[in-house]
């Protein structure tokens, strides 16, 4: 038996001279002997005694129910017809001019030209002409619930000090995982246009997997879908103070490893999150292995390897899925790519290398960060990132090394679209106080695709329909028939800058429109007693 003594303090991780330590949100301690427990709230199979044997845990297995898969509500029976907006329908095919589509039922039901779609007489109509439509964005990579962005009052928080708040300018921490921050993150995302995000790695308790599936049956109209990962798995060495992975499953063996994802399967995740640091072959392959038996996708943080027998070509030979940060490739792993049978995805991650020397949404932000983000931290930004603080010798030898650095980036990110990875948007937003702000990032991480030599048109295929396949949703993506009703409007055209995919005029979701007015004003409430 695996036994555990309890007792209060802050919110946290750490080593303990008798096995691990999981400090949970309520402020409980955990003393973990062994190396197989899920570091989670009391809802989840870690309870305050555990066994590990087999028979143990397949009876833990039974006593729970599988959940039911979501079932996306149909949102409205009206037939609606938009027209006359240049239509870019996400697959990489020639935009339509004065296009013509038809939601019914919160789907497309059919797509075309103006004056060629049979829509029935009765059908409401929307005049979309001037304007252009894309397919909602899809994030692959994001961190959702560890930052707050309402109720802020001016108050700095400092990343160096953080104190028992949290960390950032974003006040980043476990402490703010709940439904409500939750929930107001995809709404968030759903005002920036993106109709889907998955939150990699940092789920813990019941309540994600709840709120997930209320979005799918309707029940938050303005907010986008949430995708989370569950716990992300990992070895024991790798759960460290201030690494965010209060929710993170210490895998030690191949039957540690099948358990987890089938605990994962009865949650109906999507994706799950491997951080690999000296995770052993045979673990990371039953771990893979596993996953694809139940349709579930594995994204990879590439880690440190201390063993020779360890590396990123290894966990691709045994069939990840995503590459959730850029890697730097030789011949052999490009070889690799070439003649992989299952597709391998990867993202930027927001460009971290680029993040030293160009931030001028900072500087002068743009209407959409005024309106998502309190005046008080928008200065704090400023200070931190801005160009005062770029300036300076230190400063700028730093901001030249990244610079080449990214130029590096950029090379083996053309290399390896030209073996074959499909490149898709993940913006890495909401993780570790980075003040990547959920929702806006997801458009700085589309300029930064452009960089690559990818053309507008191929960013907005990786940021929709290569997103949704790295995924398996089948129903976003792309605006055809059949598929969910999510698009934006916008007031400029993408593919003569891609930076125009923040002119939103408006946004849908579910064949629905976000109230993107409400949402500001609620946002701009809650920061009536911020002086910023």
């Amino acid at each position: 038996m695996v036994r555990f003594s309890d007792r209060k303090v802050g919110v946290g991780t750490m080593k303990h001279a008798g096995g691990i330590v999981a400090i949970l949100p309520s402020g409980t301690i955990r003393v973990k002997a062994l190396a197989t427990c899920l570091l989670l709230t009391a809802a989840t199979s870690c309870g305050p005694e555990a066994s590990t044997d087999r028979e143990s845990r397949q009876a833990s297995e039974s006593e729970e129910p599988p959940s039911q898969s979501p079932v996306s509500a149909e949102t409205t029976s009206e037939i609606v017809v938009f027209e006359g907006a240049r239509l870019i329908t996400g697959d990489g095919s020639e935009p339509i001019e004065r296009s013509a589509f038809v939601v019914e039922n919160g789907r497309f039901t059919q797509v075309g030209r103006q004056g060629e779609v049979d829509a029935p007489a009765a059908a409401s109509r929307v005049d979309l002409s001037g304007k252009t439509v894309i397919p909602g964005l899809i994030d692959l990579h994001t961190h959702i619930g560890y930052e707050m962005y309402t109720g802020v009052n001016g108050v700095p928080v400092r990343p160096e000090g953080g104190g028992a708040a949290g960390r950032g300018v974003f006040n980043f921490g476990a402490h703010n995982f709940t439904r409500e921050n939750i929930l107001d993150h995809m709404k968030r995302f759903a005002y920036f246009g993106v109709a889907a995000a998955w939150s990699a790695g940092y789920t813990f308790g019941q309540h994600p997997y709840e709120l997930r599936d209320e979005i799918m049956a309707g029940e938050h109209p303005d907010a986008a879908r949430y995708l989370p990962s569950g716990p992300g798995l990992t070895t024991l060495d790798a759960i460290r103070p201030g690494n965010a992975r209060q929710s993170t499953w210490a895998i030690a063996t191949e039957e540690d490893a099948r358990y987890a994802v089938r605990w994962l399967a009865r949650k109906n995740v999507e994706m799950l999150k491997l951080w690999n640091e000296d995770m052993s072959p045979p673990v990371y392959g039953a771990i893979i292995d596993e996953a694809h038996r139940h349709g579930i996708r594995v994204g990879v943080h590439p880690g440190a390897f201390t063993r020779p027998e360890e590396s990123t070509e290894d966990m691709v030979r045994a069939g990840v899925d995503v590459l959730l940060h850029p890697i730097d490739p030789d011949e052999e792993f490009l070889e690799l790519v070439r003649q992989r049978e299952r597709p391998l995805y990867g993202v930027f991650a927001s460009a971290s290398d680029r993040w030293a020397y160009h931030v001028p949404y900072f500087d002068d932000p743009p209407t959409l960060l005024r309106h998502t983000v309190a005046p008080s931290q928008l200065g704090q930004l400023r200070e931190k990132y801005g160009e005062q603080a770029r300036q300076g010798t230190e400063a700028q030898r730093r901001a030249a090394v990244r610079s080449q650095a990214w130029e590096d980036r950029m090379e083996s990110m053309r290399l390896l679209r030209g073996a074959g990875l499909r490149l898709a948007l993940g913006s890495d937003a909401g993780g570790t106080a980075r003040e990547k702000t959920v929702g806006f990032f997801a458009h700085v991480d589309m300029e930064n695709m452009s960089t690559s030599e990818m053309t507008p048109a191929d960013v907005i295929v990786a940021a929709t329909r290569t997103a949704a396949e790295a995924l398996g949703l089948d129903d976003l993506g792309t605006i055809a028939p059949g598929k969910s009703a999510a698009f934006v409007v916008l007031d400029a055209n993408p593919l003569d800058d891609i930076l125009n995919t923040r002119r939103i005029h408006l946004v849908y979701l579910r064949g629905v429109e976000v109230d993107r007015d409400g949402l500001r004003a609620k946002w701009a409430e809650s920061w009536r007693n911020d002086p910023g």
